[in-house]
């Protein structure tokens, strides 16, 4: 009788049943949750693809548009009218002129490679004929069967970087009409941010309880403070350490200065493993012009890594994700592992917030037992 009289909120329940229906999944096959997982997102991102744009875009700007509100007293509609030419003029100014340089230095790469590498088997096939007049022991015969190995080894190296340079100028190009939609889409949320904010607390308190909704609002605030501060900050730091990499390249005169700054910038999002991912294909891609120039490649990208690690990235960035190197270098693993590149530059924010979340939770804890501070372990 009593339950009958009782209204039971069965929506409360669907988190809980959710839950553990993927914890059941997970325990019961890992692997084949994973892998089914990753298929799922990648669906629900293609299938999104012109929203998630638009909200990325929108989620780079906000702090421009924001910043242009409080300092210089305008409205709305001029802050995003000044960001969106400025914007416009900058895709237009890659399009036009950063493109095609580009893809000059992929192409001239592409048609060097072959003659470079016919000239280091010459230079081998040389060293060999020398080793004829001291081969006392075989070590001809050894040279020339294992020849065949360090070429084709080689070759594997070789077709890191530019394996990485075509992918990426496939990917610019099957997503610039998703940017471009995308880039008309986030006009409209930065225009009515405040809106879609209220509309989603609106539906949040409607299916779920004040304390629950309350609860998912303080996550939503900490996971925006950390992805903001981190993404715009790094993103900053990875553009002005692109800019000094092309200009000192381009002041010692190295070939493909354009190409290894944009992979120095792209790579250095990455936070500890970035930069040495990023030095590899820049110093593969000049070894074959010249030693020396792929050595000076190396200690350039080296002092640039240094200034930034020591002094550019904490001014910009500071220590606002504040996880240690082992947590850091962990979600670049979990998070490359999982679903590649996007992985690795957001599994570093996202454990960030994982490990907000559960400081507080375990010092709840340890507040109930009565264990307030570090110095009472």
């Amino acid at each position: 009788m009593f339950l009958k009289n009782k209204k039971i909120p069965h929506i409360e329940f669907i988190p809980i049943l959710v839950i553990a229906f993927l914890l059941y999944k997970l325990i019961n096959n890992p692997y084949t949750f994973l892998s089914e997982i990753q298929v799922a997102l990648s669906f629900v991102f293609s299938l999104f693809s012109y929203l998630i744009w638009a909200f990325a875009i929108a989620y780079f700007l906000n702090p421009i548009m924001v910043l242009l509100e409080k300092k210089l007293k305008i409205r709305r509609i001029f802050s995003i009218l000044i960001i969106y030419v400025f914007l416009v003029a900058v895709v237009v100014f890659a399009i036009t002129i950063i493109t095609p340089a580009l893809t000059n230095s992929v192409k001239q790469l592409s048609n060097d490679l072959p003659r470079h590498i016919n000239h280091y088997e010459i230079q081998i096939n040389e060293l060999i004929e020398k080793l004829q007049s001291y081969d006392h022991y075989n070590v001809e015969i050894y040279i020339r069967d294992n020849l065949e190995k360090i070429s084709s080894r080689l070759m594997e190296i070789i077709d890191v970087p530019i394996e990485f340079l075509l992918k990426t100028t496939m990917s610019l190009t099957s997503n610039l009409l998703k940017f471009v939609f995308g880039l008309i889409i986030s006009i409209y949320m930065l225009s009515d941010k405040e809106k879609i904010a209220r509309g989603a607390k609106k539906l949040l308190y409607a299916f779920f309880t004040n304390k629950n909704a309350y609860t998912f609002i303080g996550v939503g605030k900490k996971t925006h403070y950390v992805f903001s501060k981190y993404l715009f900050g790094k993103s900053l730091d990875s553009v002005i350490i692109a800019i000094l990499c092309f200009i000192i390249l381009s002041i010692f005169k190295l070939p493909f200065a354009l190409l290894i700054s944009i992979i120095v910038g792209i790579t250095n999002m990455i936070p500890y493993v970035g930069p040495f991912i990023g030095a590899v294909p820049a110093i593969i891609i000049t070894l074959f012009i010249s030693p020396i120039q792929a050595l000076w490649v190396a200690i350039i990208i080296v002092l640039l890594q240094q200034f930034d690690g020591w002094y550019l990235g904490p001014k910009i960035i500071g220590d606002q994700v504040g996880i240690s190197p082992l947590l850091i270098i962990t979600a670049i693993i979990v998070g490359g592992g999982l679903f590649g590149l996007l992985g690795m530059f957001l599994g570093v924010p996202i454990i960030a917030v994982i490990k907000i979340f559960i400081d507080e939770y375990v010092d709840k804890k340890l507040k109930t037992k009565g264990l307030g501070g570090n110095e009472e372990l």
